[in-house]
């Protein structure tokens, strides 16, 4: 079934002005890895410069942070949802399978997501029954010259189709979603994406190009359209701060699932647990920073175009907001 991408973020039923300050995260977004075995021309992490320029290191979640995480976790409320992935391709950890499992026992999250490229599904016999809910397959691209412009390599397309009809036809536990980035796709491209995926995946979408926190460079290409098609709204404050949590390989959290240079580094998991995290003088300050129009004094936040696809707007309650946190 065709659907746009706006549709996979549903109706939150609770206002966040009227809601804040949370005991905890309503998302939690996890980069099991941020290394990835495909280099898209839209994405940071397939720029070498890019992550020179920032020295962003390379590695993978350790086993023991994530128990140490799932331990943290438990003292919090539930979340409404934990997404394993961010910078990397998360099929790329070894150990994702097992990483699921283990937050699905430990009964921490209403939902628990992944996103990735779908070429490592093989490497993973019991992605089926892990405790996923939700996957997406974010799809190169869908001729072998377009795979190519796309993530700098070939993959072999048809083997490709046939692992993701494979997981679809599985005894599985989630809702199987397909994506393509528009990147400048003509007709005939887009109308083979929903040939060749419509039968294998609940529903798939073509999005637009994300866009990036920081002014280091424009990854958008040529499309001018959101990610998800809501139309772009200027904003004063993120509202992200305020209900999100994301933490990198190494253990470093910040609010964002979209800062890919580490530039605002709110606390470390290595040394303080989440609550520490969630209601500590750095985070606190950050939000404060965003209540009260500051939000360009941080370099990943000054930059940001992704705040202006966001559907939450808290600018008409920023006073209200301050007023009951501080």
């Amino acid at each position: 079934m065709r659907i746009e991408a706006k549709d996979l973020r549903g109706e939150r039923k609770v206002k966040l002005w009227e809601a804040v300050p949370l005991a905890g995260p309503w998302s939690l977004w996890l980069d099991v890895t941020n290394a990835c075995n495909f280099k898209c021309v839209y994405c940071p992490t397939g720029n070498p410069d890019m992550l020179k320029s920032v020295s962003r290191p390379v590695g993978k979640m350790d086993i023991e942070m994530i128990y140490d995480i799932i331990a943290d976790m438990m003292e919090l409320p539930k979340a409404k949802i934990i997404g394993f992935y961010k910078d990397g391709e998360p099929l790329a950890h070894p150990e994702f399978t097992a990483i699921v499992s283990a937050f699905k026992q430990a009964n921490v999250s209403e939902q628990l997501w992944v996103r990735t490229n779908g070429e490592l599904i093989n490497r993973h016999p019991h992605l089926a029954t892990c405790g996923l809910d939700f996957v997406g397959i974010s799809v190169p691209h869908v001729t072998d010259d377009g795979i190519r412009k796309t993530i700098g390599r070939s993959i072999d397309y048809p083997r490709y189709l046939e692992n993701i009809k494979r997981l679809f036809e599985s005894k599985r536990t989630f809702r199987l979603y397909a994506k393509i980035c528009d990147t400048g796709l003509t007709d005939e491209e887009k109308e083979k994406f929903y040939h060749d995926f419509e039968p294998i995946t609940d529903t798939c979408s073509i999005e637009g190009l994300h866009g990036w926190t920081s002014d280091m460079k424009n990854l958008q290409l040529k499309n001018s359209g959101s990610v998800d098609g809501i139309p772009f709204v200027k904003k004063i404050a993120c509202p992200l701060p305020f209900y999100m949590m994301s933490i990198s390989f190494n253990g470093q959290v910040s609010a964002c699932n979209d800062d890919w240079a580490y530039f605002h580094q709110l606390g470390d998991v290595n040394t303080q647990s989440l609550r520490e995290i969630w209601n500590g003088e750095a985070f606190e300050s950050f939000r404060l920073a965003h209540l009260e129009g500051r939000r360009g004094e941080n370099r990943a936040c000054r930059g940001c175009q992704y705040i202006e696809s966001l559907p939450d707007n808290i600018d008409e309650h920023l006073d209200e907001m301050r007023e009951r946190m501080y």
